[in-house]
């Protein structure tokens, strides 16, 4: 019997399409011959639905008319349950659609790459490819990944750090603190976000403010970091734990501006490639190997 893998994608975040099609890619590139892969597509309103139309990334044009088609459904949070179960059960009939045996989660940004789905799998107890709950939330987040490494004497970039409530409750304040320690430029992002969604560019006090008030939009906590001339965006992915690990070689995504931004990660490419995968890169990646402060990271790369 075939390992049967379960995919999910989608999500409540604002990369929502952007999982759609990293999932595509995934579940075209795993060999039938060895694996079953089942689809879970998770709707922007939080719900499952499986089926067979959830593979045609086409069919996602319109996506009341690609429900219509496939199952609602559901897991148990009950530990070492790993069954699939229909949420619109029939009196007679197992109430079971497949057992899944391991989840690739394909989820981008919050409500699921930031460890709350990882969080699920782990009560549940079902092997899962990625990182696990602690890692995928430290990575995740900005902040909490620069105070790490900030406390394993990394070099980082200097930042300043305040909450949706702080920014409305004392801004003047915080203005000062953010000229006095880190001039200008400087770039603004949400602090839990990928994808560069919220993220900007800011020379003077009247765009901070502007763009503050649009980086609050998407997330509760806002960060906002000395902005480093002529930066390169680095990727590398890790196979492995902390034990026994092995890296990949170093891409380098080539911006069209000061900073790689949504439209160079996802809006280029053709019928046939979309996302990251059609988006250009140099790899090898030209960069000298040394000791370089890091600008900021999540949980599937770090930016030097």
């Amino acid at each position: 019997m075939k390992t049967n893998i379960g995919v999910f994608f989608g999500g409540r975040s604002t990369e929502h399409e952007i999982s759609v099609i990293s999932a595509s890619q995934a579940m075209h590139a795993i060999n039938r011959d060895k694996y079953d892969v089942t689809p879970i597509y998770i709707t922007k309103q939080g719900q499952w639905y499986t089926g067979d139309a959830l593979f045609d990334v086409a069919n996602y044009r319109d996506v009341p008319a690609l429900l219509k088609q496939c199952e609602p459904v559901y897991m148990e949070p009950v530990y070492g349950d790993y069954n699939l179960y229909k949420r619109n059960r029939k009196m007679f009939g197992s109430p079971i659609v497949t057992k899944l045996d391991v989840v690739i989660p394909v989820l981008h940004g919050s409500n699921g790459e930031d460890g709350i789905f990882e969080g699920v799998l782990e009560s549940i107890g079902i092997p899962f490819a990625g990182c696990d709950t602690l890692s995928s939330a430290n990575g995740m987040d900005k902040i909490t990944m620069k105070m790490i490494m900030q406390a394993c004497d990394i070099p980082v970039v200097d930042y300043v750090w305040f909450t949706d409530k702080e920014w409305f409750g004392r801004r003047d304040e915080l203005i000062k603190k953010i000229e006095d320690k880190l001039g200008y430029p400087v770039i603004v992002k949400p602090a839990n976000l990928g994808s560069s969604v919220g993220i900007s560019r800011v020379a003077n006090r009247e765009e901070l403010i502007e763009k503050v008030d649009v980086a609050e939009k998407y997330s509760t906590r806002i960060i906002v970091e000395h902005m480093v001339d002529n930066l390169k965006e680095i990727n590398c992915s890790v196979l492995g734990d902390c034990d026994d690990y092995q890296t990949s070689v170093c891409e380098e995504p080539i911006k069209s501006g000061e900073i790689l931004s949504y439209e160079d990660k996802y809006m280029g490419g053709t019928k046939s490639a979309k996302g990251m995968q059609a988006s250009q890169k140099r790899i090898p990646a030209a960069i000298a190997y040394a000791s370089l402060p890091v600008k900021h990271s999540a949980c599937c790369h770090v930016t030097v």
